[in-house]
């Protein structure tokens, strides 16, 4: 088993040591949180090429591939607090948040485990059959972002394995030590090749995209690097599943009971910091109500303790790392000299971590870059508006698609509304729910596919369709 001490790299069922290592930084102190070693270009190439070779028998044994996928959800839960620990330890999340994640991803693999690859029957007469067959692509690469290694990981790894693909992983490497931590308790439970954990930097990941044994690359992470990876994928017209950057806007109605909702709403738009892709990131909020629930979500923002991840009383961590940290920062400075009012915070908390406390903007228009951008952090720039047509069109102005959501007593107008917003996922007093069986991606600039649910599945499958033409009989 690896541990934090050595973390070793996943590949054909062997843990291995390389080269060269790189420090992983702890946000909430600045000092190194672990260390982590980096994949060298032939150490990749012998995990895709593990990866080919375990793809035979791995896609011919379903009644394995389920044993494996419950054999992971059992590893994630015996060892619940160990992988929790060290998420929250390189990406500042609060312990209880981190378990949460650890559980999550658990329950994504039972889901997988129990949910046999699907055969479409289109036709069964006298005259015909034609079904609708399942096949594996073959490696997936796949690709996760740092902000919820675990989740978005083991979604992937379960999708694919249970499609009959196998797998190359590769974090981020701003966070890859939960995921390697993770590789090292798998490597006795899953096939040698099944699943390869490699890490580096943008050059290795490009080269794990464009390898000619890869079939098909699972990505999550910004609209940048997505684009990046269509292009790459283009020559070889290479499999893709692309859950990319979201700019989600909430509408709330007059009609609300303020301080119901105010609570939920705020969970929507910093739950994790504000460090979830399908996060509250514009509010917009009818005049009637704007007030009182801007100083309803500034009590909840006031009351949030920002602290050491490790404090059971802390609520809200540190922004996971230094660019983020800078990128919050330099989007409420902007819109703070463009004219808007921090309700909440607005300026760093105190070191040495990366803190910054929940902060809501007022007085912000929709070329402010705190409205346009994805800020991906605890800052919420608040937007009244009365009319409704406009402020359906105002959430649809923008080149993102990944969610979106209505607050309203009255949930028949609400959903008639939700149905009018141009996102993945629309949801009605609610926000940024996430299910396995529930199909989740983006339209726009936000993605390509979908994740979660049998739609999700298929992502990872080639359809195979056998028609079978019966004798006529007299």
């Amino acid at each position: 088993m690896t541990t934090l001490a050595e973390p070793r790299l996943l590949v054909n069922g062997r843990l291995v040591s390389a080269d060269s290592t790189f420090t992983v930084e702890n946000p909430a102190t600045g000092k190194p949180a672990g260390h982590c070693p980096v994949a060298s270009s032939v150490l990749l190439d012998d995990a895709v090429d593990a990866a080919q070779h375990a793809g035979r028998a791995w896609a011919a044994d379903p009644a394995s591939r389920r044993r494996a996928l419950e054999a992971i959800a059992r590893v994630l839960t015996d060892n619940a607090e160990t992988l929790a620990r060290t998420l929250a330890r390189e990406i500042g999340l609060p312990i209880k948040d981190a378990g949460f994640e650890v559980a999550a991803a658990a329950g994504f693999a039972r889901h997988r485990a129990a949910t046999p690859l699907p055969v479409d029957v289109i036709h069964d007469d006298e005259r015909q059959s034609v079904r609708v067959h399942r096949a594996p692509i073959g490696v997936v690469a796949a690709i996760v972002p740092w902000n919820a290694p675990v989740m978005i990981a083991v979604e992937k790894i379960s999708s694919a394995l249970a499609a009959g693909d196998t797998v190359v992983l590769k974090p981020s490497p701003l966070a890859p030590l939960t995921l390697v931590l993770l590789g090292g308790l798998l490597a006795d439970v899953l096939p040698p090749g099944v699943l390869n954990i490699v890490v580096g930097d943008d050059e290795l990941g490009a080269a794990l995209v464009s390898h000619p044994g890869v079939g098909m690359v699972s990505f999550t992470g910004s609209t940048a690097t997505g684009r990046a990876i269509m292009a790459a994928a283009a020559p070889r017209l290479r499999r893709l599943s692309l859950e990319l950057g979201g700019n989600d806007a909430a509408i709330v109605l007059p009609d609300v009971a303020v301080e119901k909702i105010a609570p939920k709403i705020f969970a929507g738009a910093f739950y994790r910091g504000g460090q979830v892709c399908a996060a509250i990131k514009r509010l917009y909020v009818h005049t009637d109500v704007v007030e009182p629930l801007t100083a309803a979500l500034a009590r909840v923002a006031e009351a949030t303790v920002l602290g050491d991840p490790f404090d059971p009383a802390t609520t809200m961590g540190p922004i996971s790392n230094a660019a983020q940290f800078e990128r919050v920062r330099s989007l409420v400075d902007d819109a703070l000299t463009a004219g808007g009012t921090a309700v909440t915070g607005g300026e760093p908390g105190p070191g040495p971590g990366l803190f910054y406390p929940p902060t809501l903007v007022t007085g912000v228009g929709p070329d402010t870059a705190l409205v346009a951008q994805e800020q991906f952090g605890p800052a919420l720039p608040v937007i009244p508006f009365d009319d409704i047509d406009r402020a359906v069109e105002a959430a649809n102005a923008t080149d993102f698609g990944l969610g979106a959501s209505v607050w309203t007593s009255d949930v028949s107008a609400g959903a008639e509304i939700a149905a009018r917003l141009d996102a993945g996922s629309a949801w009605v007093n609610r926000h940024a729910l996430v299910s396995p069986e529930v199909p989740f991606g983006g339209t726009k600039q936000s993605g390509v596919g979908r994740a979660n649910g049998s739609v999700g599945l298929d992502q990872y499958c080639e359809l195979h369709t056998v028609s079978v033409a019966r004798p006529r009989t007299r």
